[in-house]
């Protein structure tokens, strides 16, 4: 299981890489793009936790579920306060897709 997860991460991180500068519309602001392909919600957590620090810091962020990770939305707040997370990533202007 921990490979898997590993695996999202490293995909994650790989699509940032990728992606990164090609959503911005001006070279002085930046662009993130963050695909969540599963359900596990640490990881979900993580990642709109790197969202959330992103858009505090005047980047364009976009937030994409895919498969298993459009699942995160029904998830409750246990063990981890993900609702939290999506909530304040939507009211800082942090785009969701899925």
């Amino acid at each position: 299981m921990r490979k898997a997860r590993l695996g999202t991460l490293i995909f994650v991180f790989l699509v940032i890489g990728l992606v990164g500068g090609a959503l911005s519309s001006s070279a002085a602001q930046r662009g993130l793009l963050i695909v969540i392909t599963t359900n596990d919600q640490e990881t979900a957590w993580q990642a709109f936790r790197l969202a959330n620090f992103a858009l505090s810091q005047g980047d364009q962020v976009k937030v994409y579920l895919t498969g298993k990770g459009v699942e995160i939305l029904k998830a409750g707040n246990e063990p981890v306060d993900l609702a939290q997370k999506i909530e304040n990533f939507l009211r800082a202007g942090g785009r969701l897709y899925g």
